[in-house]
């Protein structure tokens, strides 16, 4: 005599319940509407069919001596955590983005912000990057 189990559940009579396992849903095709114009093409990073002239090596050059000259202005006029946290962000991409894993050297900026002395960030670390990239090669 089978248990009274309190419940209305049917009971198992061992065998699975197959209707359940092929239900599914479906959805038709979803077209999502363009996104992008017609004309529309990545410029960077390097995807797309972007300028395929590239910078020289004079106006990378100087380009990093610049920004080493308005992060050093910025570093002597500007005195709050804010301006130096963004300096050294900026800088530290710059860094990676121009000399690789070498611009990592570039954190020691970030250390001194954090360190409480902001004013060693006034040393032009990109170009001292920059001079010794150049020895390297010439070497």
């Amino acid at each position: 005599m089978p248990e009274d189990r309190g419940d209305d559940r049917p009971e198992d009579t061992g065998r699975a319940d197959s209707d359940d396992r092929r239900f599914s849903f479906s959805l038709p095709p979803i077209r999502l509407p363009p996104m992008f114009p017609d004309r529309f093409r990545v410029l960077w990073p390097g995807g797309g069919n972007g300028p395929s002239t590239r910078a020289s090596r004079l106006t990378a050059a100087a380009a990093l001596v610049a920004f080493d000259l308005v992060d050093a202005a910025l570093a002597l006029t500007v005195d709050t955590q804010a301006v130096a946290a963004a300096r050294v962000l900026a800088g530290a991409l710059v860094a990676a983005g121009a000399f690789g894993l070498p611009g990592l050297l570039y954190a020691t900026e970030g250390a001194a912000v954090l360190g409480g002395v902001a004013e060693l960030t006034v040393a032009p670390t990109l170009t001292l990057l920059l001079v010794v990239r150049l020895v390297r090669e010439v070497l």
